[in-house]
């Protein structure tokens, strides 16, 4: 069913309540069973009104909790016309189809509101995950800005040291400059000290004598000559010759036996 048909239905609806109030009350507690074949009396009264809206609206009001409660719970049985007058009674097998009527009614409510539930909780996580988006867009954007500030920054002391004659240098080439130094600094350390430079005071030495050639500096990939040797201990150890034992005198011990009491 179409909005449109819904708005014409509730038309209806309204104009049976407006008519015929005590059939179709406005209070929802008010509710009472109808007489069986109302809606041709209906057509009698209201022939300008479409029939099938009509029967649209009978059935709206006819599936309504608050009708089926009227069947099952109503006082005395008994059913009521336009005019709020007594036509008819309530069976036992109406008053049982009423209640299982009732029960579906009372299922789908509650899987409806299961399904309400959900969605509400859905469209929670889903409103949490786009607050977190959009947190994380603003960091993002902020951290966008700070980056390009920096190189603003960076742009203009670059500029300052350029307009003083100073030629900046990048990270990249610091870090080549850095590890040269200490390439250099290391093969210096290897090839060791050399000559004393600058002129200083000459030694003293006899006439005649020449003055002794400096040895060159020995370069770092040849190896300084070995020490002497200390010599090599024998492989086997001769055992000493075996020497005499002393000779032990061995003395007999007397033994004295004290004589015994006299008495």
């Amino acid at each position: 069913m179409s909005q449109t048909d819904k708005r014409a239905v509730s038309a209806v609806h309204a104009l049976l309540m407006e008519r015929f109030p005590k059939a179709f009350p406005k209070d929802y507690d008010a509710i009472r069973p109808l007489k069986t074949g109302i809606h041709a009396d209906l057509i009698k009264l209201l022939p300008d009104v479409d029939h099938a809206l009509l029967r649209r609206a009978l059935a709206n009001h006819t599936q309504r909790d608050g009708y089926l409660l009227a069947l099952v719970h109503g006082r005395g049985d008994r059913r009521y016309d336009l005019d709020g007058r007594p036509a008819g009674d309530v069976t036992p097998e109406e008053r049982e189809e009423a209640l299982k009527r009732l029960a579906a009614s009372t299922r789908r409510g509650q899987d409806k509101a299961a399904r309400v539930r959900e969605h509400e909780e859905r469209e929670a996580k889903r409103k949490q995950q786009r607050e977190i988006e959009r947190k994380n867009r603003e960091a993002k954007a902020a951290r966008r800005a700070e980056h390009a500030r920096v190189q603003q920054e960076i742009a203009a002391r670059k500029a300052a040291l350029i307009a003083q004659g100073i030629t900046p240098e990048s990270r990249s080439e610091r870090k080549r400059r850095l590890a040269r130094e200490a390439a250099e600094r290391a093969a210096r350390k290897a090839r060791g000290p050399g000559p004393a430079q600058g002129p200083g005071p000459a030694p003293d030495r006899p006439a005649g004598q020449a003055m002794p050639r400096p040895e060159p500096p020995r370069p770092p990939w040849d190896p300084p000559m070995p020490a002497e040797r200390p010599a090599r201990a024998p492989d086997r150890v001769e055992p000493e010759p075996a020497r005499p034992a002393p000779q032990v005198e061995f003395r007999k011990k007397r033994r004295f036996v004290p004589p015994p009491d006299e008495r």
